[in-house]
């Protein structure tokens, strides 16, 4: 999986996979954003298509497309 540069709205969409406590698996292929809310109680991501809220004490833990993070390098 790789991100993808929309030009027409300048949005970065990426891959975020959440892995439950229970082991099961919630993969958004089409993440635009993610956070996690001030009082650390809840993940949210979201997509073009949907929104998805989930609370971190069920959350074992989530990764990411680290290509989102990568800082431009300087002319």
């Amino acid at each position: 999986m790789e991100w993808i540069f929309n030009k027409e709205n300048d949005t970065v969409q990426y891959w975020v996979k959440i892995v439950f406590v229970d082991n099961q698996e919630l993969v958004v292929k089409d993440a635009i954003r993610h956070t996690i809310s001030d009082d650390m109680e809840v993940l949210e991501v979201d997509s073009a298509k949907e929104v998805i809220i989930v609370p971190m004490k069920q959350i074992k833990y989530v990764a990411c497309d680290a290509t989102v993070f990568a800082s431009k390098s300087k002319p």
